[in-house]
């Protein structure tokens, strides 16, 4: 450890336990977080019962890492330390015209659930809630077959409750979750609100499904897990009203965060908010479970901005659940997801607007602006039912990554890529439909943009030839970029329709 961490030799206290923080290795999709017992010589013996359970897959190995809570390292500004035996706090002050005089005020968070709402109609408006308390380090579960785990903690806990309102309040400076969504939460409105400097997620629900692993519950899970594939019960979050949020600088500390994330969850409505600066992706869908969430006229930008392999909206969709919402009789068929009219900002590392990763199916997304990345539509490991219709993408590498042909799996089956307009970037490409598109997949009447008004399909041909020749592709073009004023009014267009007060206005 004295290789790595120079001041290693003169800890001398441990009385308070260090904790070590890494990102996942091999892609820093999570962060860990492992409380460390004791120090052995050169070696730190990690916590077995506290920490190392903040991420959803089973990787031996971490990435960068860093140390906190040990006063030896309590070196740059403020930063501080709090010694349980001297009772004495050590803060590194930043200053140069003043120092402290001992007047200072000092806020020691010291619980976890600032509020547990459990009856419903209860109604919190105009509260600034603050200063919640680490939540990392306690127990995590694995909410369904995504890569999240999450603890069932927040500053807000609505818990088995109908109709609660989150309205017109300040979320502020909070270690852990902002509101969590715990159980049979039905139509809850969390509207007007304000997040910011929130340690892991601003938002975030999850249900619970019945133990029975078949039709006449012969096999079933360990009674009370709660985590089968039945979900007709619906003890799950339903119909949760998301709206005009302003959400910012979240995932200080727990890097696997969102703006809005949901597991066992569905119809949920997302509807006009704003957020920026977040580690990964702003909206996390962890699976499939029941569908008809619609996801309307939200302005998201700089996610991704630690990490990779993710965008402003991330799914998956590993495993089926049995609900009744799609046609009020049981099927692991979701009712269909709806994006649009939204205005995304791919700045960072994201890789596409919208990442429908593993599985993910059943989307529809229409009229919205996407802006940088590498793809457009995305499709894999088996996912399928895919459209995008009408949307604008710009400055991407890719239209789609999908399957090709008949591929095993079914992914790219019955996905749809049709009236879009592709700005590409120099090098760019649009892969077009050469006859072996994935079964079912459809691309047609896309107008697609390069610096030059060319591009090559299909084995070297002009786009524009091999539309009029083959017979493939139809009404598809491509052009040279448009103008900054005429891309401005396209993209106004398109998010705003012709509306009197246009609900985003890009400039």
């Amino acid at each position: 450890a004295s290789k790595v961490l120079p001041h290693f030799q003169n800890y001398t206290s441990l009385s308070t336990k260090p904790v070590i923080n890494a990102w996942r290795g091999g892609g820093r999709w999570f962060s860990w977080q492992f409380l460390v017992d004791e120090v052995r010589g050169e070696s730190m013996v990690f916590s077995a019962h506290r920490g190392g359970n903040q991420g959803g897959e089973g990787v031996k190995t971490g990435g960068q890492w860093w140390i906190e809570n040990v006063l030896e390292e309590c070196d740059a500004p403020n930063e501080f330390f709090y010694d349980h035996e001297s009772r004495m706090l050590y803060f590194s002050f930043n200053g140069t015209n003043t120092e402290p005089d001992g007047s200072e005020q000092w806020v020691l968070p010291v619980t976890q659930v600032l509020l547990n709402i459990t009856s419903s109609d209860s109604s919190l408006r105009g509260v600034e809630v603050r200063d919640s308390m680490l939540t990392y380090l306690e127990p995590h579960g694995l909410p369904s077959g995504g890569d999240w785990a999450l603890e069932r903690l927040a500053a807000i806990v609505i818990r088995d409750a109908s109709n609660v309102t989150v309205v017109d309040s300040l979320l502020t400076k909070l270690d852990g979750n902002g509101i969590f969504l715990d159980g049979a939460v039905k139509n809850a409105s969390l509207t007007g609100n304000e997040f910011s400097y929130i340690g892991s997620s601003a938002m975030a629900a999850w249900g619970y499904t019945g133990d029975c692993l078949n039709a006449n519950c012969s096999l079933t899970l360990p009674k009370g897990t709660l985590m089968g594939p039945d979900g007709r019960g619906m003890r799950a979050p339903h119909g949760t009203l998301v709206k005009s949020n302003l959400v910012r600088e979240i995932g200080i500390w727990q890097k696997q965060s969102s703006m809005w994330f949901q597991a066992v969850t569905a119809e949920t409505q997302l509807i006009g908010n704003v957020h920026f600066n977040g580690p990964r992706a702003g909206i996390n869908f962890n699976d499939g479970f029941g569908g008809g969430d619609v996801i309307d006229g939200n302005v998201i930008g700089n996610c991704v901005r630690e990490s990779g392999d993710h965008g402003p909206y991330n799914s998956w969709d590993r495993v089926p659940y049995i609900t009744t919402l799609r046609t009020g009789r049981p099927s692991i068929i979701p009712k269909q997801r709806h994006i649009t009219r939204n205005l995304w900002l791919g700045t960072y590392s994201t890789q596409e607007g919208v990442d429908t990763d593993d599985g993910s199916s059943y989307l529809l997304q229409d009229f919205n602006v996407f802006a940088y990345g590498m793809n457009g539509l995305k499709n894999d490991f088996g996912g399928h039912d895919n459209h995008q219709i009408n949307n604008m993408y710009l400055f991407i590498s890719r239209a789609w990554f999908a399957g090709t042909g008949l591929l095993p799996d079914g992914t790219g089956n019955n996905d749809a890529f049709t009236n879009n307009r592709c700005l590409l970037k120099v090098g760019g490409r649009y892969q077009s439909d050469c006859g072996h598109n994935a079964k079912g997949f459809i691309t047609h009447d896309n107008t697609i943009y390069t610096k030059d008004g060319a591009t090559k399909v299909c084995g070297g041909h002009d786009l524009n030839e091999y539309v009029r020749h083959s017979g493939l592709d139809h009404g598809s073009s491509v052009t040279v970029w448009p103008g900054v004023e005429e891309l401005k009014a396209s993209v106004n267009e398109l998010l705003n329709g012709k509306a009197e007060t246009p609900s985003t206005v890009f400039v």
